[in-house]
């Protein structure tokens, strides 16, 4: 016997990009990829040849274009909450729906010191992201974050005091150059709101930690990313932190008879160093 334990399905990478008019000639712009997934009481398409349940694969791809269109706006958080919302209020047999929405970010460009009104450039430097868990019944719970946010500082960071042991090779550091793809979740309460403000401060935060802080570690580095966070916004409750290193490795050219002043280095990913915490009040 065989028995089915879970299930749940949806559509993924839904596309579509919304040109928000305020007037003729300025414009703002959000372009996101969605995944939507769905659960509920949809046992019988999988025990049977009873296909009532299923709402179309295709159909879920229509109902974001269509949600867009009406209510798609800068925050993709608010459009998760959207998104959740019609799902279970449309069809009741579905007792959840789980979201989430990757957004492609465009920086306004500036022309001789002035914003343009609709003309924008790629900001490629990370992916920006929100989830939304909607369960009938219950509160929302919502989340936004970045992957891949590539960062670097020349020095203020060293590696000292380490465990050793007759593995160990690395020598101690008071100067390296320090880079990392930061990646980083936080989580709202019920109070939240402004989540576009949110997620504006939490990077800054991140920033501002990186840069003017001397870093003994990536692990000391990242926690006062995340005490830092929490403090500028109290309706976050929870943030996941991922630091992996991003190596720039000193090149010995004594052999070429050039001294060795940690000035010329080697990029490298492979292997890297993974740092991660979860930092809650």
């Amino acid at each position: 016997m065989a028995t089915l334990e879970s299930n749940r399905y949806g559509k993924f990478r839904v596309r579509v990009m919304k040109v928000i008019r305020h007037d003729e000639t300025h414009h703002d712009v959000c372009e996101i990829e969605a995944d939507v997934l769905l659960q509920g009481e949809l046992d019988g398409s999988y025990l049977s040849e009873d296909n009532r349940s299923i709402i179309p694969t295709d159909t879920v791809k229509n109902t974001v274009h269509f949600l867009a269109h009406d209510q798609l706006g800068t925050c993709r958080t608010s459009f998760a909450q959207v998104i959740g919302k019609h799902f279970l209020e449309t069809y009741p047999h579905l007792a959840g729906a789980e979201i989430e929405l990757r957004e492609r970010k465009w920086d306004r460009l500036s022309i001789d010191g002035t914003p343009h009104p609709h003309a924008f450039a790629h900001s490629a430097n990370g992916e920006f992201f929100s989830r939304g868990s909607f369960s009938r019944g219950q509160a929302p719970v919502l989340s936004s974050g970045i992957r891949g946010h590539l960062i670097m500082k020349t020095t203020q960071s060293g590696f000292e005091g380490y465990n050793i042991c007759e593995f160990t090779t690395l020598p101690p550091t008071s100067d390296r150059v320090f880079a990392t793809r930061l990646g980083a979740e936080w989580s709202f309460d019920s109070t939240a709101t402004d989540y576009c403000s949110a997620d504006a401060a939490i990077l800054t935060a991140a920033h501002e930690v990186f840069a003017n802080t001397y870093s003994p570690s990536v692990q000391r580095t990242l926690f006062e990313i995340g005490e830092l966070a929490l403090a500028r916004v109290p309706h976050i409750s929870r943030i996941e932190l991922k630091m992996p290193n991003v190596h720039f490795l000193s090149l010995d050219l004594t052999k070429l008879s050039r001294p060795n002043q940690n000035a010329v280095l080697l990029p490298t990913d492979e292997p890297h160093g993974e740092i991660e915490a979860v930092i809650t009040r």
